[in-house]
């Protein structure tokens, strides 16, 4: 596993050092100018300053007591009059006399053109008066000018060396102390990671960790209530079940006995229905759907629910049918569409007495498909209608059997979908109307976070 911090170190180092490194050529190089034009200035000013050659006797005699280091670094002074050598700062020196003006490299007599020398020539009416300098002796004085010009930037590298990595340190502080943080917690905490002086860059991936500990909470929440459900409402049937075994040894007779196993296969149907209830709450209430969404269509959907629910309608004399039938296709999950109009149904018919009606209304909008369930049943109070959404909640005074948990499977589904369900009481007589709003496709589907106002919008559009 590479760390960040190593790496940003040694890539802000090897930047730094390739910038020093080429600053320090350039300044190195324009530092030999520099001291080349200073050598040539001094050349020019002593040809200038340079007579006849009378100073040259005194210069030759302090030339005789120089050590050889000495001699090298000194410029050579040499005199022409009339075409002829008459003077001369060292002795039986044969440099070439220049033809023109100005600077020119002049070469020693000797194998291989000899040595190189920087010459400046000055030619007068009567005299010419060159001065020179051996060109490895300026190259060496230029050289050590040039170095001792670098040592300062030189000595800076490693320097800046530590500062970047005291300032690296510094900036990825917040991310270590969040690390050490995350590292710390125990396997049961699932707070959010602290966001103080976080840098903004990282402040994205901080707040996408954060989300996802929020989802986790939720999944994690989700499923120790529905173990907890799960318990509470099987002790019951459960309990039952195990008095009717016990009773099942005292029947005195075949007819007690077919009564009682009679029993016993409405507790096992009541149990094994519950458990199915409690499973599809469990997987509507996860963050996403793992199937894959497909065009539905949602007029056939609930005719072939009605098909299914018309024997019961009829036992009980309910007038069942469709007062409006809009073509309406939306991309979804078909089990899920068929589980969520099912459960609205089963509650119409199961809530509406004898010789009641049920109507149902499918219409469609430029974005959205409206589904209307309203039946002739007691209703529900209205400072109730968000309660019964609730898993195992049933409203006071309703002695039907069920589970409590249908409507609450139909919130998780709409959710999902990026609707929305609301209830009303009819205005006129009694019963309940249910209203699910949907969105046609899954480009209108929107995020998350956007959800609720999405939502919002669907409501101003549908609302009479």
């Amino acid at each position: 596993m590479r760390s960040l911090k190593r790496q940003l170190i040694l890539w802000l180092v090897s930047l730094l050092t390739l910038i020093s490194i080429a600053a320090a050529g350039f300044s190195y190089h324009l530092e030999l100018e520099e001291t080349n034009a200073l050598m040539d200035n001094q050349l020019m000013h002593i040809a200038r300053s340079v007579d006849e050659g009378s100073q040259l006797p005194a210069m030759r005699e302090r030339f005789m007591h120089e050590n050889e280091q000495q001699r090298a670094e000194d410029f050579v002074i040499q005199v022409w009059m009339n075409g002829l050598p008459v003077r001369t700062s060292r002795p039986d020196f044969p440099l070439p006399r220049a033809l023109r003006n100005g600077f020119s490299i002049q070469r020693l007599p000797g194998n291989g053109g000899g040595d190189a020398w920087r010459a400046y020539t000055m030619y007068y009416p009567d005299r010419v008066v060159q001065i020179s300098q051996d060109e490895n002796v300026r190259l060496d004085i230029a050289r050590q000018a040039a170095l001792r010009a670098l040592v300062p930037d030189l000595l800076l590298i490693p320097l800046s060396w530590l500062l970047i990595g005291l300032i690296v340190s510094r900036l990825l502080e917040p991310l270590e102390a969040i690390t050490e943080a995350a590292a710390q917690r125990r396997l049961d905490s699932l707070e959010p990671l602290p966001r103080d002086n976080i840098p903004i860059e990282v402040e994205p991936l901080i707040a996408s960790i954060n989300t996802l500990v929020s989802r986790l909470s939720q999944a994690l929440n989700a499923q120790r209530r529905f173990l907890s459900d799960a318990a509470h409402e099987l002790r019951t049937p459960l309990t039952a079940l195990q008095l009717q075994i016990d009773n099942l040894a005292h029947s005195p007779n075949q007819q007690e006995l077919d009564l009682r196993i009679d029993e016993m296969r409405r507790g096992v149907h009541r149990a094994t229905h519950l458990v199915a209830q409690l499973l599809r709450i469990s997987r509507y209430e996860a963050a996403q759907a793992t199937t894959r969404r497909e065009p539905v269509d949602l007029n056939a959907c609930m005719r072939s629910l009605l098909a299914d629910i018309v024997p019961l309608a009829d036992h009980r004399h309910i007038d069942l049918g469709l007062t409006r039938d809009d073509a309406v296709s939306l991309y979804s999950i078909a089990e899920d569409l068929r589980v969520l109009l099912s459960n609205l149904l089963d509650n119409a018919i199961r809530y509406t007495p004898q010789y009641g009606r049920v109507d149902i209304r499918i219409e469609r909008t430029p974005d959205t498909a409206i589904v209307e369930i309203a039946d002739t049943g007691p209703g529900i109070p209205p400072h109730l209608h968000t309660r019964v959404f609730d898993r195992f909640f049933r409203a006071a005074g309703q002695d039907t059997e069920g589970s409590g948990i249908g409507l609450a499977i139909v919130k998780a589904i709409v959710e999902r979908e990026q609707g929305y369900i609301t209830l009303a009481n009819r205005i006129e007589g009694s019963g309940l109307i249910a209203r699910v709003v949907l969105p046609l496709s899954t480009e209108s589907r929107p995020s998350e976070e956007h959800a609720a106002s999405f939502k919002q919008s669907l409501r101003d559009k549908t609302s009479h």
